[in-house]
C-alpha cells in the first residue's frame, strides 16, 4: 500500500512539472525604478532681460534602477540605460558633455553675433514596458547644433530584468517564426506609408538592401505588442521622416514563445 501511494505522489509531481504554466505578462517586474534629471543652460537662458541672444540647453531624463533581482542585475541595467544617453565620442558624464555643447556655442556665438540659431541637447530614457520577463526602455535623442534642421533619433534596450542582459529579437521567437515576423511587418509598414502590395518600395523612395523589406535592428516591446522603428536616413530621405511599424500581439501571438512571458491573456 505503502508503494502505491508513493507511486501516486511521483506521478503527480511530474504531472505538475508537465503542466508548468508559461509566465504571466501581467506579472510584476522586481524592479523598481526613480526618475532622475539632468539640466544644464546658459546663465540667464530663457531670460530676455538678462539674456537677450539665442542660448544653449542639454536636458536628460532617464530612470534608474533601485532595486532588482541582484546587484549585478541592477548595475548591468542602469549601465546600459546611461551609455545609451550618451555618444561613444563625447566626454563620459552629462556635465562635462554639456560645457562641451556650451563651449562650443560660444565659439559660434562670437563668431556669428547676429546669429539666432539655439543649441539644444534632449535625451530621454522612459519604461516602454516592465513585467517578470522583459524590461524595454526607449530612448529618444534630439539636438541641434547648426546644421540644416534638429537630428531626432530613437533606440531600444530590451533586457532581461533578472539578470540585466540583453536580449535578441530571436529571443523570444518560436523557431523558424521570423520570416513570418517579417512578412507580418512589411503589411503594416506598406500600409502604414501607403505602399500598395506589389509595387516595389524603391518606387516609393525607400532604401532596403536589394529593394527587399527588411526588420529594423531597432525594436522595442511595448504592453501592446512588438515596435519596430525606423529613423530618419535609415531607409528613406530625413523628409520622409521615420516610421514605426507596430505588430499587435493578437498578430503575432503564434510567433512567440510562450516561455518568453510576453502576450497577454486574451490576445
Amino acid at each position: 500500500m505503502r508503494k502505491f501511494c508513493f507511486a501516486v505522489i511521483i506521478l503527480l509531481q511530474l504531472a505538475a512539472v508537465g503542466c508548468k504554466r508559461a509566465p504571466d505578462a501581467a506579472a510584476p517586474s522586481s524592479l523598481v525604478f526613480v526618475q532622475k534629471k539632468f539640466d544644464k543652460s546658459v546663465p540667464g537662458c530663457g531670460d530676455k532681460q538678462k539674456r537677450e541672444e539665442p542660448c544653449v540647453t542639454f536636458r536628460v531624463s532617464w530612470v534608474e534602477a533601485t532595486s532588482a533581482a541582484s546587484d549585478q542585475a541592477r548595475t548591468r541595467i542602469n549601465a546600459a540605460i546611461l551609455a545609451s544617453l550618451q555618444p561613444m565620442e563625447a566626454p563620459r558624464g552629462f556635465a562635462d558633455e554639456a560645457a562641451g555643447v556650451a563651449e562650443d556655442y560660444q565659439k559660434f556665438h562670437s563668431e556669428f553675433p547676429e546669429s539666432e540659431i539655439t543649441y539644444f541637447v534632449r535625451r530621454t530614457a522612459d519604461i516602454l514596458l516592465s513585467n517578470a520577463s522583459m524590461l524595454s526602455v526607449e530612448v529618444t535623442e534630439e539636438e541641434f547644433k547648426g546644421g540644416a534642421h534638429p537630428n531626432a533619433r530613437r533606440t531600444y534596450l530590451n533586457m532581461n530584468p533578472s539578470t540585466g542582459q540583453d536580449l535578441a529579437l530571436t529571443d523570444l521567437l518560436r523557431n523558424g517564426a521570423l520570416p513570418k515576423l517579417t512578412e507580418v511587418a512589411e503589411k503594416r509598414f506598406r500600409w502604414e506609408r501607403e505602399v500598395p502590395e506589389g509595387k516595389k518600395l524603391s518606387e516609393s523612395g525607400f532604401t532596403f538592401p536589394d529593394d527587399k523589406f527588411a526588420l529594423s535592428k531597432t525594436w522595442g516591446v511595448s504592453p501592446r505588442g512588438l515596435l519596430f522603428h525606423y529613423n530618419a536616413y535609415e531607409i528613406a530621405p530625413y523628409a520622409s521622416g521615420p516610421t514605426t511599424v507596430m505588430l499587435p500581439w493578437n498578430e503575432i501571438r503564434d510567433l512567440i514563445k510562450k516561455e518568453a512571458g510576453l502576450v497577454p491573456a486574451g490576445s
